[in-house]
């Protein structure tokens, strides 16, 4: 039987789609397609779907059919060892991943191998370390590109900076600022009493770099990165939009073990936030879970620390100062904090204020607090302290429609640069026998 592959692109990004064509079978076999991916540590990771030829015996995934496809093959790799606490995403290093892929008859005979590669950064992309006074953090850009529209990714309450994600971000035509603000040496440890000119810092910073067009700066922030973006916003005229993912509407006390106090400073003064509130039976309940080695869920504490609030009010986000369009993303099944019902608030505010800008909220049907980038593994490692919520496909699903709306929102209120030339080759078509 001679057999026609046809798989591309053969290397390009993670947030690309994977089309493949194959003919040569009979009228409906049934053709298995296994992924293989070693982790850093060398650890393998499978998954495999099965389709079915159609009546000319060709299998085509273009991602437009009911029946599993690539995305459906990359976010199932899980380690073949069981659980692990290896995380896919590798923060600094960047590697690409390098999956192998084996096509397998109805007999289950071997009948085509193919590797495919997945990268955050393009080759086109340029990456700096910046590491002055005032800024902290990595910086990528499209090489020889001017008056390039501008975004700060703010991470969560893990610290450092989300390389992934602004690496990713300016291979469709922006220069971003992936920012440390806390858990990134030299700055503070634990996240307590941070400076919001931190961000009006990298404001200043960006609009002095020769390829970055002052006038187009927003931010991007994912969870406690979502509460920073939105108040840093709110106070900063130069940000001219802002997306939150899973962003709180209040400020929220930081940290900090032993010592109640805001998460941000401004001016030097510790901004008005809302207090933890557990119940007894709340500590009791961790106490217990914490004991049996188990997640908790912080969900229950948020709600009840915004109810108890003496002033809630003082310490809402002042959303509707925010000049530009605000894009908010949202879970329906966050197990962290209350993001849906939070987005909800923001949303009747800047409503109640007559915003003139864009504003929307995107509720992610079956998600949880952590999405993952599109196109990578679901699974999440072991050994996490707190709930999260959601499915793992519901997670990833999530993930693909959060950075689709993401780019899209950019692109309607920026312009981005676009790449001159097809940076991605296309896998020659090989035969086999």
């Amino acid at each position: 039987m001679r057999l026609t592959c046809f798989l591309y692109p053969d290397i390009g990004r993670v947030d690309e789609t994977i089309r493949f064509h194959m003919d040569g079978f009979s009228p409906g076999e049934k053709v298995t397609i296994e992924a293989l991916w070693r982790d850093a540590l060398e650890h393998p990771w499978h998954s495999a779907i099965t389709v079915h030829a159609d009546e000319e015996g060709k299998v085509q995934i273009n991602g437009d059919s009911q029946e599993p496809d690539f995305r459906t093959l990359l976010r199932e790799l899980k380690p073949a060892s069981g659980d692990s606490d290896q995380s896919v995403l590798q923060r600094n290093t960047l590697a690409p991943f390098h999956i192998t892929i084996t096509i397998l008859n109805e007999d289950g005979d071997m009948v085509a191998e193919r590797v495919v590669t997945r990268m955050f950064r393009e080759e086109h992309v340029q990456r700096e370390e910046v590491d002055t006074p005032d800024c902290q953090g990595t910086f990528f850009f499209p090489e020889n590109e001017l008056a390039l529209p501008a975004v700060i990714v703010l991470g969560g309450s893990e610290g450092g900076t989300y390389d992934e994600t602004a690496a990713l971000l300016a291979s469709h035509g922006y220069g971003v600022l992936a920012l440390g603000y806390f858990g990134y040496p030299p700055l503070p440890h634990d996240l307590h009493e941070i400076p919001l000119e931190t961000v009006d810092r990298a404001v200043e910073w960006l609009s002095e770099q020769p390829n970055i067009n002052g006038n187009e700066i927003s931010c991007l922030g994912i969870s406690k990165g979502g509460e920073l973006a939105l108040l840093a916003a709110s106070q900063n005229s130069r940000i001219k939009a802002v997306i939150g993912e899973m962003p709180p509407s209040h400020v929220f006390q930081s940290h900090r073990q032993g010592l109640k106090s805001s998460s941000w400073t401004k001016d030097g003064e510790p901004i008005p936030f809302v207090p933890y509130s557990l119940s007894l039976g709340m500590r009791l309940e961790q106490l217990v879970t914490q004991w049996k080695n188990e997640a908790v869920s912080m969900r229950p504490v948020y709600e009840r620390s915004l109810e108890k609030a003496k002033d809630a009010s003082a310490a809402a986000i002042p959303v509707e100062k925010i000049n530009g369009p605000i894009l908010l993303i949202s879970g329906k099944e966050d197990s962290l904090w209350p993001s849906g019902p939070m987005c909800e608030s923001m949303m009747e505010r800047l409503s109640g204020s007559s915003f003139p800008h864009e504003k929307r909220h995107v509720a992610l049907e079956g998600a949880g607090h952590v999405i993952t980038i599109p196109y990578l593994p679901a699974h999440q490692p072991s050994g996490r302290p707190f709930l999260t919520g959601g499915t793992e496909e519901a997670n990833a699903l999530g993930g693909e429609k959060a950075w689709t709306e993401t780019v899209a929102f950019l692109d309607r209120h920026f312009s981005p640069s676009r790449a001159k030339i097809e940076t991605v080759p296309m896998q020659r078509q090989q035969q086999t026998q």
